[in-house]
């Protein structure tokens, strides 16, 4: 008979085989770490909670002509997010957004809102993103303007901006190292966690280990 082992205990086991670092209460909390990561962070905004929530990335005109996808790539990642962490919301899929994107002419975010029957809108204006440091060197940078939009009230019910956000934080990825396609995921991926965790509690280690990322 097979038995399955939960990666939980796998972690625990782990962590139990590493030596304290500072006497016996430093290996209860890596363990404690591993097992139930603590969310000691609160989100910015609690809002979305219970809501139906449609989130949409609009690139400046410049972007919108030169790498239209990875707007949209950024909504869906930050919806998907969004989904898995914040209860009880409802996340509308972003094929059902670029759908009616496509197919009607731009008004704002509330308007895109409401035909999508959303309570709430989290609208993305990315002014900036572009992944190359010279001809030979990958670093992310991005610029982004990100509000929450009452629906039916067509009100800002909260703002943040991204300025020059830059991933890795103080170095750069050899284009030798890593493939175009493998960096822009990677940097998606950071970028649209950043924007989530305004709406959601995490644990603060978490963006430690997104800076400290190895290639």
């Amino acid at each position: 008979m097979l038995f399955r082992i939960s990666p939980a205990f796998r972690l625990a086991a782990l962590a139990l085989l590493i030596p304290p670092l500072a006497g016996g209460c430093s290996l209860i909390t890596t363990v404690a770490y591993l097992v139930a990561p603590e969310k000691d962070a609160p989100a910015e905004f609690k809002g979305l909670r219970g809501k139906h929530v449609a989130v949409v990335c609009k690139p400046i005109v410049e972007l919108e002509f030169s790498d239209a996808s990875s707007a949209r790539e950024l909504a869906t990642m930050v919806g998907s997010q969004l989904a898995q962490n914040v209860r009880k919301s409802r996340v509308i899929d972003q094929r059902e957004v670029a759908r009616w994107i496509d197919e009607n002419a731009w008004v704002d975010y509330p308007s895109l809102g409401k035909a999508l029957d959303a309570d709430i809108v989290v609208g993305i204006d990315l002014e900036q993103f572009r992944m190359h440091e010279g001809s030979t060197l990958y670093r992310g940078r991005a610029t982004a303007h990100v509000r929450v939009y009452d629906v039916a009230e067509k009100k800002v019910l909260f703002e943040k901006r991204l300025d020059n956000f830059t991933f890795p934080g103080d170095s750069a990825v050899p284009a030798q190292d890593q493939s175009e396609p493998q960096f822009r995921a990677l940097f998606l991926q950071v970028l649209s966690g950043k924007i989530a965790r305004s709406f959601h509690a995490y644990d603060s280690r978490a963006t430690f280990a997104e800076e400290n990322l190895t290639f």
